[in-house]
């Protein structure tokens, strides 16, 4: 009845791109968007990267009947207190929005098993013995930022011992900063984009400044080009109606094959990519 059934796959990105069942819409969701939707100020629409599968999600997701899954889940029920995985609240989400949604006992593992010829399959992703086990998307999956500056604000959510969405530990590990996401594009802390010599060694020309009250620093000079946009370090941020805006400077400055830096003046765990 595929008609009548919206399928979410709430599997990590790589997972759903080895292997999905037909149709599936992917919903894979960064640590920090997960607090936010946790919060209830983030609509389930803005977290689906593909714009045909958002309109189709907007369109069907009331009138049809809505099918979670993830890697495996055989049982869910909802306990007080305790801590929801992301299938629970997805689940619970949906329902409080007044969609018909259910879960696929058993998630895609026993799926594929018994119903292997109504699954996609993409040979180049299917990881094999000898292959590295899957990074996540753009390489950014245990990514902490560390940096001595601060906008005066934190999330005041992060637990004690930081855990990625799925539950595991976040590497201990720092990575060095930059980061580089894409080509030309780069994340850092707010104390590097006021260092010269760290911008003229990655080319950076333009710079993204993330926060609500740090200078641009070279602003006058001549030399850079900022778009400064003000989000506030706090869960009740809706981050989402800045993505225009932050992607099409982005996406600008990568045509002209210019270096971009982001940054952004707090502390700040990120489960996945920032945009």
């Amino acid at each position: 009845g595929g008609a009548s059934l919206l399928l979410l796959d709430c599997r990590p990105h790589e997972l759903f791109e080895s292997s999905h069942i037909e149709t599936a819409i992917n919903l894979a969701i960064p640590g920090l968007m997960l607090r936010r939707l946790r919060k209830g100020n983030l609509p389930i629409r803005s977290i689906i990267p593909n714009h045909a599968d958002k309109e189709r999600f907007a369109t069907r997701c009331k009138a049809a009947t809505v099918l979670l899954y993830d890697e495996a889940t055989a049982e869910w029920q909802p306990e007080p207190g305790a801590p929801a995985s992301v299938l629970g609240l997805l689940l619970q989400k949906l329902r409080d929005d007044g969609c018909q949604a259910y879960y696929l006992q058993g998630g895609f593992n026993k799926f594929q098993t018994e119903y292997s010829e109504h699954c996609e399959t993409n040979v180049d992703s299917s990881s094999s013995p000898s292959s590295s086990p899957p990074t996540s998307v753009l390489g950014l999956g245990g990514l902490r930022i560390s940096s001595d500056c601060s906008d005066g604000e934190s999330d005041r959510e992060l637990p004690s011992s930081a855990t990625e969405s799925d539950g595991s530990p976040v590497p201990s590990s720092q990575p060095a900063f930059p980061v580089q996401i894409l080509p030309y594009l780069y994340l850092g802390c707010a104390k590097d984009s006021t260092n010269l010599d760290v911008l003229g060694k990655y080319g950076i020309k333009y710079i993204l400044n993330v926060t609500p009250n740090l200078p641009n620093a070279f602003e006058h000079g001549g030399e850079f080009t900022y778009k400064q946009i003000p989000i506030s370090d706090h869960w009740s941020q809706n981050l989402s109606q800045f993505f225009p805006e932050a992607i099409s400077f982005i996406g600008r400055c990568c045509v002209l094959g210019r270096g971009v830096w982001v940054h952004q003046g707090v502390c700040r765990t990120l489960g996945g990519a920032p945009a």
